[in-house]
């Protein structure tokens, strides 16, 4: 898990901060004298945000199915409501792309091009065409370790209290079905086919940092520099907090404490782990990191516990994350190594031994002393 700060205003506060501008009263038809002397009705102002004692302005919520949550150091040019109505617009446009591409939404784009599997190319939006751009180039790159077909297997799936595992036959059945390749893109004409009738894409690995990344944007075009944008353990660091770098910690899941802190501006960390969201049946664990090779969830015993990886934007560093998480601690710190388009770093904590740390963290990261 990635650690930045307490939650502690909700994004509720910012809503209340930042209302739309309200109706019109009705106009009075047929009386053009009161349409002359009449004043104009005065737009309220925002309600400014608390600023916090350390200068930043701080807001969460619950969008993509997780936790998010924006974090604003307030330079001396912008007031507190424009911060505020900033990071309004920022949380509008996470909902906005999960809008796009959230598999669970009937209506959003990607349920209806998984929907049309086996059928002609159809029209994309230039989000979704950018994700599953990035997604196959990811898939490539990673010899498949990552892959955003896994979803026809993957709905079968529950991880909800009591749940069990489905048939080893039912995922057999549609295991065929996960083909990165079978992605078929065509970037002249921005379209986009899934050449199997069954297959289905599932952006939960890279659609949040990509989400992360469009609000983390938002900040930036409305002069808001200095922030850290959030979302379910995908985190943009940006800037600065009041002079100096971001502190970001990992945290160890068995100990729910940080065992090392990261000094971070200007780059995305991600958190991945098998500690969250899991079952257990008949004595054997599943969690909800898929192996696409295979179509089961991770084996616990080979898996790490947790990977941090950092990139430099929350999309790579979301699907790069979950690929070294099915890689294992070995053969994932191997491939960080030799990453260099685009640059890697990582922190691997193994299900036995010692942390690991890519050796671009070197002088970086800063180790929490045990008790």
């Amino acid at each position: 898990m990635v650690l930045v700060v307490p939650r502690a205003w909700p994004i509720v506060a910012i809503l209340l901060a930042c209302n739309r501008e309200p109706a019109p009263p009705p106009s009075s038809v047929g009386d053009d004298t009161a349409a002359k002397t009449d004043p104009a009705p005065t737009k309220p102002a925002p309600e400014a945000p608390p600023v916090r004692n350390d200068g930043t302005i701080f807001g969460s919520g619950t969008l993509m199915g997780t936790s998010v949550s924006i974090n604003l150091w307030l330079d001396p040019e912008h007031t507190a409501a424009e911060a505020g109505a900033a990071m309004q617009a920022a949380f509008d446009e996470i909902a906005r792309i999960e809008s796009i591409a959230s598999e669970w939404q009937q209506e959003s784009e990607i349920s209806r091009l998984n929907q049309r599997a086996g059928a002609d190319p159809m029209p994309l939006g230039p989000e979704l065409f950018e994700l599953l751009w990035t997604s196959k180039d990811v898939s490539a790159r990673t010899g498949g370790a990552f892959d955003v077909t896994f979803h026809a297997v993957g709905a079968l799936w529950s991880f909800k209290p009591g749940a069990k595992p489905p048939s080893r036959a039912a995922v057999e059945a549609l295991r065929p079905l996960i083909d990165w390749r079978a992605i078929e893109l065509d970037e002249t004409k921005r379209t986009a086919r899934l050449a199997r009738p069954g297959m289905k894409i599932g952006l939960g690995a890279i659609a949040k940092g990509y989400a992360v990344d469009r609000a983390a944007k938002v900040l930036h075009e409305r002069g808001f520099r200095h922030h850290v944008v959030e979302g379910g353990g995908d985190t943009m660091v940006s800037g600065l907090k009041g002079g100096q770098k971001w502190s970001v910690g990992i945290q160890d899941p068995a100990k729910k404490a940080p065992v090392a802190v990261i000094p971070a501006t200007d780059v995305s960390i991600v958190t991945s782990g098998d500690y969250e969201r899991f079952i257990e049946y008949e004595g054997r664990r599943y969690a909800h990191i898929f192996d696409p090779r295979t179509g089961w969830p991770l084996e616990s015993e080979k898996s790490p516990r947790s990977v941090t990886l950092l990139a430099p934007n929350a999309t790579l560093a979301d699907a790069y994350c979950t690929a070294v998480m099915v890689m294992g601690p070995e053969r994932g710190m191997t491939f960080v190594e030799a990453a260099k388009d685009p640059d890697l770093e990582a922190v691997i904590l193994p299900r036995t031994g010692d942390m690991l740390a890519s050796s671009g963290l070197e002088g970086v990261l800063v180790r929490t002393p045990t008790p």
